[in-house]
């Protein structure tokens, strides 16, 4: 009875007038509570916010959709692989992917402008690059000549003996090769005298940095072992991103500024920042939150393109990014060194893998667990 009286009497005190007050404050001080929660969360642990898209490395993306099938046709033809990143330079100066005839091959078959499809361009279009390499003696992407056989693709063969007739390729050479045949042809002008120029634009190389990282099954660890196993502070959906509308899609590792960061794919780089100094430790979330992101590194891994491979908060000093945008790298590699830099209250790594780039929990992959599974 006493306990049916209690009931009643708080009900009645909930939906009087002084109730309806009463509950609005406490809805007011748990809302409060939250938002203080989440801020602190995100002081602690560490923030950052980061764009949901970004720009992609310098070959296009409309190039890049025929990397696998340029890699058969060199294969058949026994090019040497190291021309990969050449041939995808040469398409994207040609078409950037946007016609049928990738490599502007027609033309070199004796055919109309991009009246062949674009199977037929790339064999054409390798067939005739490996052409150019025999003729001049190009065994690798590394040799100083394969700047000849780069200005040859885009002015004939011709230019070959010109090259090597005059010192061999520079921009002077390419010059007078146009004018002298523009002079002969009688037209206004001949080919492109800046075409090593602007295939180069294209091509990033590869990254130098030693291997050092602990490969696990197709991966490789982002820290060394000590590191991964133990100083991990900051798990997927940790904490509320306010400012990205996601609960946290990546992890964090509290790691000293200039801990060794290594590549976890064989992957290119298609995006960095670098520049930004360290902050001070501890600075308030209000500060961190106006700053940029600070230093980063995106790669994209060679055996799945929809995702994107994401480091935070590398040092601004000395070696904090070890690669240029459109490199190459290996599995285990050092691209760089562990930060405090952009939006960032603390020393510590942020590494995320993301499907298409997309800074939300549902784009995340979840690796972590894996990768610990696979060091026992």
């Amino acid at each position: 009875m006493i306990k049916k009286k209690i009931i009643l009497w708080t009900l009645g005190i909930l939906f009087s007038t002084a109730g309806l007050i009463i509950i609005a404050i406490i809805g007011v001080i748990i809302v409060l509570i939250a938002l203080l929660s989440a801020f602190g969360a995100e002081e602690n642990e560490n923030i950052e916010s980061q764009q949901g898209s970004f720009e992609m490395m310098s070959v296009p993306q409309a190039v890049l959709e025929y990397e696998d099938d340029i890699e058969a046709e060199m294969e058949s033809q026994n090019l040497d692989e190291s021309f990969l990143p050449v041939l995808l330079a040469v398409a994207s100066q040609e078409s950037g992917g946007t016609v049928p005839d990738i490599f502007q091959s027609s033309e070199s078959l004796g055919l109309p402008p991009n009246s062949i499809g674009t199977e037929d361009s790339i064999e054409q279009g390798v067939s005739y690059f490996k052409d150019l390499t025999d003729e001049v003696g190009v065994e690798n992407a590394s040799d100083e000549n394969l700047n000849i056989v780069l200005q040859a693709y885009n002015f004939g063969e011709g230019f070959i003996s010109y090259a090597q007739e005059n010192g061999g390729y520079s921009q002077e050479v390419a010059e007078d090769f146009s004018d002298l045949m523009a002079e002969e042809i009688g037209w206004s002008s001949y080919g492109d005298s800046n075409y090593v120029s602007n295939v180069n634009q294209y091509i990033g190389g590869t990254a130098q940095g030693e291997v050092n990282g602990e490969i696990v099954g197709d991966m490789a660890l982002p820290l060394s072992r000590d590191a991964f196993l133990n100083d991990l502070s900051c798990d997927i959906g940790c904490y509320y991103d306010a400012s990205a509308g996601s609960p946290h899609p990546g992890y964090d590792w509290s790691v000293p500024i200039g801990t060794p960061v290594f590549s976890m794919v064989d992957g290119t780089v298609i995006e960095l920042s670098e520049g930004s100094p360290d902050n001070p430790r501890g600075i308030p979330l209000s500060q961190a939150l106006s700053m940029d992101l600070g230093n980063y590194i995106r790669i994209i891994p060679d055996n799945n393109k929809g995702v994107v491979l994401s480091y935070f908060h590398m040092t601004g000093a000395d070696n904090g990014v070890m690669v240029d945008e459109g490199m190459k790298v290996e599995k285990g590699q050092t691209i760089g060194h562990s930060g405090n830099s952009g939006k960032s209250t603390g020393d510590h790594l942020h590494v995320e893998m993301l499907v298409g780039g997309n800074y939300h929990i549902d784009s995340a992959i979840k690796f972590y667990d894996d990768m610990v599974d696979g060091l026992d």
